[in-house]
């Protein structure tokens, strides 16, 4: 593939994913490389080469006449969090017994905090679930092993997906900035027992959260309003 064609690919793609991410596409929508090719002004090709590395990263998938954003189910959402739950302990017990967190990085965590306790404070939820995003990002870069980074970064792509939830709890972030500083402060004390269990908590929290808001008998109502306020907001 030349690099012309490799960036084609790579634009097209990213492309795809802001869509996905700005809920412009919806769960079961129709991903149409020509419709996009008129839109991008790109030819269909590295469009459908960017269609096909996301049907194999779990974002679209192909039905037997169309391909179509892949919904995000509960079941999804709970074995999501199950994996960072794994590798963010093991990222903290990398981190803990190699004494790996430099200066910068200390620093770096928490201006990352300080950020998301700001956005809270300003009603700023957008840029929440960022920072809220980014907190764990760093936990699992500063470990230093490629492989989990890689796991990492597929669980990612699925993860922005659910940046709605966070419009439909703000308060939640309340509990966060707490549960945050308790994962930071065990890092830095060189607590492996107590950033493992802060970790485990928080993610279970979130889980929580969420069956919280999915089970909800209300949701069809409650994901109507929002849609209509934020205008295609739902998966």
């Amino acid at each position: 593939m030349s690099r012309v064609r490799g960036n084609s690919v790579s634009i097209a793609r990213k492309k795809i994913l802001q869509r996905i991410e700005n809920f412009e596409y919806l769960s079961g929508d129709i991903v149409s490389d020509l419709e996009l090719s008129k839109q991008f002004n790109m030819s269909r090709t590295p469009i459908r080469e960017a269609i096909m590395s996301l049907i194999n990263e779990g974002i679209l998938e192909r039905t037997q006449t169309r391909i179509v954003v892949k919904p995000i189910t509960l079941t999804n959402i709970i074995e999501i969090l199950e994996v960072r739950d794994a590798i963010e302990q093991k990222s903290a017990e990398i981190i803990i017994q190699k004494n790996l967190l430099k200066p910068d990085q200390i620093r770096n965590l928490v201006e990352i905090h300080e950020n998301l306790q700001k956005n809270i404070m300003s009603a700023n939820f957008d840029k929440n679930f960022e920072q809220d995003n980014k907190f764990h990002e760093r936990i699992i870069e500063y470990s230093g092993n490629e492989y989990l980074l890689k796991i990492n970064h597929q669980l990612s792509l699925q993860s922005k997906r659910l940046m709605w939830i966070s419009l439909l709890s703000p308060n939640r972030y309340n509990e966060t900035i707490k549960e945050h500083k308790n994962i930071m402060d065990s890092i830095l004390s060189c607590d492996l027992d107590k950033a493992k269990q802060s970790i485990h908590q928080h993610i279970l929290n979130t889980k929580v959260n969420y069956e919280q808001i999915l089970n909800n008998s209300q949701w069809d109502k409650i994901a109507h309003e929002i849609k209509c306020i934020k205008g295609n907001i739902i998966i």
